[in-house]
């Protein structure tokens, strides 16, 4: 395999491990919030970084690996452009993962966590069948700290009214997570 080819595939799985690793190691994890967080202060620099470096990349490095023959000035130029946007599209997704993924991580693993004890009423539950036909169960409670409610993912199904009860903390971004 060529040296760039295998780079790639190195990059790629750090990257998925990265992005994967707070949905195996954090059993219950606010999403919300760190959605918010990312999307409001994050969203645009990535983007911005892709639309200034990604063209430059493109040509730098990845034209310089066509080996096609070009004999349409205008279809290569179209092809290059749309190779480009997809590019971008698909950096900024994983680029947008990975930081979600590390706030989700840096929640749990720096500054210090305060414990909470959360015994909420459930407002409501969501049963949600995957593509895949798996089940998940999704609650919406209020936080006690914020007020603001929580959508949650849990192994088991709640009745509406019923109490969520759960040992749970607070991060360094204030995003509730619990790895019991």
């Amino acid at each position: 395999m060529e040296k760039w080819k295998s780079n790639v595939w190195l990059i790629l799985v750090i990257c998925a491990i990265i992005i994967g690793y707070p949905f195996f190691a954090i059993k219950y994890f606010e999403t919300s919030t760190a959605l918010k967080i990312t999307t409001k202060y994050l969203l645009i620099p990535i983007v911005l970084f892709l639309l200034i470096f990604g063209p430059k990349f493109f040509y730098k490095s990845v034209k310089p690996l066509d080996k096609e023959i070009k004999k349409n000035k205008f279809k290569e130029n179209a092809r290059d452009i749309i190779s480009i946007f997809i590019m971008i599209i698909c950096s900024a997704g994983i680029l947008f993962g990975i930081a979600f993924s590390l706030i989700i991580s840096t929640n749990k693993f720096f500054g210090k966590s305060e414990s909470v004890k959360i015994n909420e009423r459930v407002y409501k539950y969501e049963p949600v069948i995957t593509k895949y036909g798996r089940l998940r169960h999704y609650i919406d409670f209020r936080n006690p700290k914020t007020q603001e409610i929580i959508r949650l993912e849990v192994y088991r199904e709640y009745y509406v009214g019923e109490i969520f009860e759960k040992e749970m903390k607070y991060g360094l971004w204030g995003i509730l997570y619990s790895t019991e």
